[in-house]
């Protein structure tokens, strides 16, 4: 592990804004995201709150029986 001694100096950051433009920028975009990101999370909350418990009764027909209920048995049952 390298250790820094006391002579050498921390290199100095590539980009410092120093007038604070980004930041600011990055803060008037980040505002409407946050708030149209609330109200989609409440619309999607209010929808699971508010969704109907009872779903209609599906209509599925009833599937063939596996065993002949008369006559004789097909001729791969021993």
């Amino acid at each position: 592990m390298a250790e820094t001694s006391p002579q050498e100096s921390v290199p100095a950051p590539v980009f410092v804004d120093q007038s604070g433009v980004r930041s600011r920028l990055f803060r008037r975009l980040g505002w409407p995201v946050s708030v149209v990101g609330a109200i989609l999370a409440a619309v999607m909350g209010g929808s699971l709150i508010g969704m109907q418990s009872d779903a209609p009764a599906m209509e599925i027909p009833p599937g063939p029986a596996y065993l002949p209920t008369s006559g004789p048995l097909p001729p791969f049952w021993p």
